[in-house]
């Protein structure tokens, strides 16, 4: 479960920059977040009871099996610390992405199309595909 809340707060934006490539501003915010969410972690991990971590040591259980054991044993107070760090990481995460110049959006799409293996052609085609599929449905 630990790995599941710190797989929350990754922040995938920031993967498709190279650090050269960011402005000073926004390498502060990068800084920032990366800060807050080591701090979210720490806060996290120290609210685990002996009973959540030894749940998470459980090495008959799944990854699976334990995520569910451990949700089941949450507090109040620790899913509500889990959604306010993510509320704090979305906004400093839309903030981030706000300060994009048009030239760092363009780049990261690209980026993106690539790893997602959608070439140019590929993207015309399946857009042209579903423009078709819509034309059949209406």
């Amino acid at each position: 479960m630990l790995g599941i809340f710190i797989s929350i707060l990754k922040l995938g934006a920031q993967e498709g920059f190279n650090k050269n490539d960011l402005t000073r501003e926004q390498q502060g915010l990068m800084k920032e977040q990366r800060d807050l969410i080591k701090s979210n972690r720490e806060a996290f991990k120290a609210s685990l009871t002996d009973e959540q971590l030894a749940i998470l040591k459980n090495a008959k259980l799944s990854k699976e099996e334990r995520r569910h054991a451990l949700m089941s044993t949450f507090t109040q107070t620790q899913k509500n610390l889990i959604k306010e760090n993510k509320a704090k990481v979305n906004r400093l995460k839309e903030q981030f992405r706000g300060t994009f110049t048009h030239e760092q959006r363009q780049q990261l799409r690209r980026r993106s199309r690539i790893r997602s293996g959608e070439g140019r052609n590929e993207l015309r085609e399946s857009v042209r595909q579903n423009r078709a599929k819509k034309k059949k449905h209406n």
